[in-house]
């Protein structure tokens, strides 16, 4: 077939618009998988020629070698990432009945190291903990707890509000202050733009910050946040005054950092950032919202939205117990 070059259009310049199909914390666990994978070829003396493009029979042996070693999700997390190293080499990435059932022989030989037991959620206790023993007058801490309460509330997750780094900040991927929709309702609640999202990429997506009564309200807490750190449209939503006119976007390892330096003094342990979406999750489950209104203010897909539903014993009651029977006699 004769080939055709296209003007303006390189082999580089398609292996850029296609590694941003995956976002960067994604790029960088898969870089780390095919890392992995050729210290195996290494160890095994493959040839280059059997590494890249790697046949059904290496694939089954790289999934042999691990089993056992790790969790059968960690395996399958690194043949995604041996996979999009074949897809950026335009290479076959082949599969086969074999491997998916090498990879639940896996599952099955998961080492009991390797089970994680399900993380913790952020309690509306934990919430209000930080609301009492934060500073309002000091500008990290307001920040802290607008960022707290507002991941909580409205089940975002801290990759989507918070920066990585303080000082060099993609304003691609957080939101700013004028990401923050005026009250939509009368009791102030407010819509939020979240110009990068996990799900929607760069296309971003909306979230919605209800008021709450009492101390864990996210309203009142931006509200005291935005003035106290004199914010300006242009700014990150979630940055802090550090005096002299300067502002520093808070990062998620110092957010995180100042939760359990709180909560930890109250004998709680350490907990990631994944909680407060679960916990957020959890609490509007337990008060009765209804689980289709929570799914879809959460923006969960079915099965994950199961698997990070917590406190089961507390919420099936609100829905199960003491049913009211829709028949006037009951089947014999």
């Amino acid at each position: 077939m004769p080939r055709h070059h296209f003007r303006g259009v390189t082999a580089a310049r398609i292996r850029e618009v296609l590694g941003n199909a995956w976002v960067p914390s994604t790029r960088s666990k898969y870089d780390n998988s095919v890392n992995l994978y050729l210290r195996w070829c290494d160890s095994e003396g493959l040839p280059q020629d059997m590494r890249l493009p790697a046949s059904e029979v290496t694939l089954c042996a790289f999934v042999a070698h691990l089993a056992g070693t790790m969790s059968g999700s960690s395996i399958r997390s690194h043949l995604s990432g041996i996979k999009r190293w074949h897809i950026l080499a335009n290479m076959h990435y082949e599969t086969s009945p074999r491997l998916s059932y090498l990879l639940k022989g896996a599952d099955n030989m998961t080492p009991g190291s390797s089970r994680r037991a399900p993380r913790p959620p952020v309690t509306l206790s934990m919430i209000r903990v930080l609301h009492d023993s934060l500073d309002p007058l000091n500008g990290l801490d307001a920040c802290v707890l607008a960022a707290a309460t507002t991941a909580f509330w409205a089940q975002a997750r801290l990759g989507e509000l918070l920066s990585p780094s303080a000082k060099y900040v993609d304003f691609s991927r957080i939101p700013r202050l004028s990401d923050l929709h005026r009250p939509s309702t009368t009791a102030g609640s407010r819509k939020l733009h979240l110009p990068c999202s996990k799900v929607a990429g760069v296309h971003g997506e909306d979230i919605f910050v209800c008021r709450q009564n009492g101390r864990s309200d996210p309203i009142a807490a931006l509200t005291r946040h935005i003035s106290c750190n004199r914010l300006t449209a242009d700014l990150p939503l979630f940055a802090y005054d550090i005096g002299g006119g300067r502002h520093l976007a808070l990062t998620r390892s110092k957010f995180m950092a100042r939760c359990n330096e709180i909560w930890t003094r109250h004998g709680w342990p350490k907990l990631t950032g994944h909680c407060f979406r679960i916990g957020g999750t959890t609490e509007l489950l337990v008060a009765g919202v209804p689980p289709d209104v929570v799914k879809a203010m959460g923006r969960w897909s079915s099965d994950a939205f199961l698997r990070y539903w917590r406190s089961l014993e507390l919420i099936a009651p609100k829905y199960v117990e003491r049913l009211k029977s829709s028949h006037t006699h009951s089947l014999p």
